[in-house]
Parts: structure tokens; C-alpha cells; sequence
């Protein structure tokens, strides 16, 4: 009996040790990256980059969505499409999607 009690306590040890809190934080610095547009958020929402960077924006939602700038704006787009823009200038760009201006996303180029 208190081996059986003694490999319990381990293995509940064991699990509650493998799970890791979820980070809130929304900022990634990376050369090249890809935003998931999913239930009418961007993620990340915030992205650091450098200059020459392409980054990519891809649809998995069920609504149409777009991403506006005063740089850039795509087009309506569907599940599965995509947009892309070329960050050439350092500065900060923030962006929404124009039929859901609650949907608010920044790119920081160094």
C-alpha cells in the first residue's frame, strides 16, 4: 500500500511539473516572420524585425479579414490567403484589419 501511495505522489508530481504557464507577452525580434490571423486577432500582435524583412500574414479564420497600414493594405482576404510586405524603412508600424478595427497589430523595424 504505501508503494503504491509513494509512485502516485510521484506521478502526480511528475505531471504537474511538465506544465508550463502560457506567456502572454506578444513580442518576438526575428529576421523573417509569419502573423496567423485566428479569431479576429493577430499573433503575434506586436513583431520585431530588421530592415529587409518580408513578413507574412496568413488568414485561418472563417471571416474575411484585411490588414491596413498607412504603408501597406491587402486585400479583402479569405481563409487560406496570404499577404505579404517587405519592411524596407526602420519605424513603427501599426495596423488593423478595416472591417474589424478592433483587430490592432504592430510591427517595430530596427
Amino acid at each position: 500500500m504505501k508503494i503504491e501511495l509513494l509512485c502516485l505522489t510521484f506521478i502526480i508530481i511528475l505531471i504537474s511539473g511538465c506544465s508550463q504557464p502560457v506567456s502572454e507577452t506578444k513580442t518576438m525580434s526575428v529576421e523573417g516572420d509569419t502573423i496567423m490571423i485566428n479569431h479576429f486577432v493577430f499573433d503575434p500582435q506586436e513583431l520585431v524585425v530588421d530592415v529587409g524583412t518580408t513578413v507574412t500574414w496568413k488568414h485561418n479564420d472563417n471571416v474575411d479579414h484585411t490588414v491596413v497600414s498607412q504603408a501597406f493594405e491587402s486585400e479583402s482576404m479569405s481563409r487560406g490567403d496570404e499577404f505579404t510586405f517587405i519592411f524596407n524603412e526602420k519605424g513603427e508600424y501599426e495596423y488593423h484589419c478595416s472591417i474589424h478595427p478592433s483587430m490592432t497589430g504592430k510591427i517595430i523595424v530596427k
